[in-house]
């Protein structure tokens, strides 16, 4: 199709919107690359198919379904001994799928949580965990395969609806606490919907609301309970509140981590048999919640404090200033206690935390510790009461500070895809840089790790690439 039309054609300049059009819901303006595809320097393709109905999980919203280019490995069928005869080959390859292409794409456990192993276990006697997972599966297989088979939309979806209806069904007959699989089956539905939504509205209102629903439903004892199912629930615990405290940053949004009872719980974790789980990712995690909760007070005082002048509010902005620099204390203390730690395993290769593979824990730990630097920094410099004329002292960030951590906010966020890991886990840490980086050259290294994880599943990382191009016009 050629990119214009000339006076003299004879034709009216009539084309089909490209596929990034289509899931932006905006005009396609350009020729071929369109302007949008020029901007996001991406490929610039019209759609093959079309769009289908797609329900989601606990909205009202529908979204239009996305097809994507990337070819996938072929995976090898093995058997499954927890599926019962007669289980349609192309069910257990599905599966097969998930745990062979799908984690190695969008990585979700680690050594030290033995998510992987808690799952196969749980789907011997979760059917709607398993339709969960499949669902993922299949979707997930249509999006890197060139050639969509025509089935397979429909079978994720219906898979996703037995699912749904399963979980609706235990919350109904108040047996969801119950069910040990039920918070992962939850989990994967979620990221289903994630996975099918690139507006963005199922990261806010569905995944990011859905998971704190879920967490909320274990309550503080039951982190600290030596039960078997209580076990699930810890390792659940640990490795899905990141999902809940980027929600809480990235939307300056009230968190239950806030709460003193789960605090305390939290504290008393590290103190008992679970101890074995800690690792420095965990102490950062800890502390984050204190972030948003200050940032939150700093933004609703800076909002009262405009109506009056600024010797008013001056020891109140004082003293969440030194409220800043005692977060911004406890942060360089975890990071000289964290290297301290680092090179003690290095030095010590009979430890059994010593690997020679890459701890990516560590490496998630440090991406978010340079992004929660600039976010504290963000709390005060964005306001003339941090930033005017005889305002009191606060944990603001030089202009070359920053820069240096969105550099190493990069350098580990490529890091982390390049070894699998799921860049849902990135979100905040890039949106982060995305907001503070000024260089064009940094600017496009987030634009590409965005379109990375769109690439391998995740296409809600365009919304937050659109939000990132508003911002830089």
């Amino acid at each position: 199709m050629p990119s214009a039309i000339g006076p003299h054609d004879g034709r009216k300049a009539r084309r089909k919107r490209c596929n990034a059009c289509v899931r932006r819901k905006i005009k396609c303006h350009g020729g071929i690359p369109c302007d949008y595809c020029r901007r996001t320097t991406q490929t610039c393709e019209s759609p093959t198919k079309p769009t289908t109905f797609m329900p989601v999980f606990v909205g009202e919203t529908v979204n239009k379904a996305r097809s994507k280019q990337v070819i996938h490995t072929a995976v090898r069928p093995t058997g499954f001994p927890f599926l019962q005869s007669p289980t349609p080959p192309a069910y257990e390859n599905n599966l097969l799928y998930f745990f062979r292409s799908f984690l190695t794409m969008n990585n979700l456990s680690n050594d030290r949580l033995p998510v992987v192993a808690d799952l196969i276990n749980f789907m011997a006697d979760a059917p709607a965990l398993r339709d969960a997972i499949f669902a993922v599966a299949v979707h997930h297989r249509g999006q890197q395969s060139p050639k969509v088979i025509s089935t397979s939309d429909y079978q994720a979806l219906q898979s996703y609806g037995r699912s749904v209806r399963h979980i609706k069904d235990l919350i109904t007959t108040d047996t969801f606490s119950n069910d040990p699989s039920a918070l992962w089956t939850t989990f994967f539905l979620g990221l289903f919907e994630l996975m099918r939504d690139s507006t963005g509205t199922t990261w806010l209102s569905h995944f990011l609301h859905g998971t704190c629903a879920m967490l909320k439903l274990l309550e503080p004892k039951s982190l600290n309970l030596m039960e078997p199912h209580n076990s699930n629930r810890r390792i659940f615990f640990l490795h899905i509140r990141v999902f809940e405290i980027s929600r809480s940053l990235i939307y300056s949004s009230p968190t239950f981590l806030w709460d003193a009872k789960w605090t305390a719980a939290i504290a008393d974790l590290w103190e008992g048999d679970s101890a074995a789980l800690w690792h420095p990712k965990e102490a950062l995690f800890d502390i984050l919640p204190s972030f948003s909760e200050l940032s939150i007070r700093a933004l609703r005082f800076s909002l009262d404090g405009s109506q009056f002048s600024l010797e008013v509010p001056h020891d109140l902005a004082q003293s969440l200033a030194g409220e800043g620099f005692a977060l911004q204390e406890k942060l360089q203390r975890w990071y000289a206690e964290t290297k301290f730690w680092e090179k003690m395993c290095q030095d010590d290769q009979t430890s059994p935390i010593f690997s020679k593979r890459l701890d990516t824990e560590l490496m998630i730990s440090y991406a978010y510790y340079h992004a929660i630097n600039i976010y504290l920094s963000g709390t005060y410099d964005y306001h003339q009461l941090w930033t005017g004329p005889a305002a009191p002292c606060a944990p603001i960030l030089a202009r070359n500070e920053i820069d240096l951590h969105v550099s190493r906010i990069l350098y580990f966020s490529r890091s982390l895809l390049a070894y699998g890991v799921s860049g849902i886990f990135l979100f905040f840490p890039l949106r982060v840089a995305g907001a503070r980086a000024v260089d064009l050259s940094l600017r496009q290294d987030i634009l590409s790790l965005f379109q990375l994880t769109s690439q391998r599943g995740f296409v809600v990382a365009e919304a937050l690439m659109d939000e990132l191009l508003e911002r830089w016009e």
